[in-house]
């Protein structure tokens, strides 16, 4: 009986989380570089994950320019985790995860490296995704 309990509440969490995952809309927060894509409520699974590139690709390239193809039609985007925002990477032994963007003039302009999906395309590969 004990074991049930157990099994019931893992799999009522584990539904709750999927839900929650599949209900919670994607948070564009910022974009840098002409391809990084900071993102909160990003999807969990691959599949979700390039799903939601797929169904939304049009409209970033529209308001972000993202992809940025260059002359051979090849392109690059990183979506990455937002995490608890932008942090100042003090040059210690623990910011040497962080990713600081060039693009902005203040101290607190660096993420924790936490990337969710790498988009690239090539004329001669086509589509990747990692």
């Amino acid at each position: 009986m004990h074991k049930r309990l157990i099994a019931g509440v893992i799999a009522a969490a584990s539904c709750g989380y999927l839900l929650w995952q599949y209900f919670t809309p994607v948070e564009v927060v910022a974009v840098h570089d002409s391809n990084t894509i900071l993102v909160r409520h990003f999807p969990y699974l691959k599949s979700r994950q390039i799903a939601w590139w797929e169904a939304n690709k049009d409209m970033i390239q529209a308001k972000y320019g993202i992809p940025n193809k260059n002359e051979s039609n090849y392109y690059s985007a990183v979506i990455m985790d937002f995490g608890e925002g932008y942090r100042i990477d003090r040059g210690t032994d623990e910011d040497s995860d962080l990713l600081c963007f060039d693009d902005m003039s203040v101290d607190a302009r660096c993420i924790e490296k936490n990337t969710h999906l790498w988009i690239r395309f090539n004329q001669k590969t086509g589509m990747f995704y990692r």
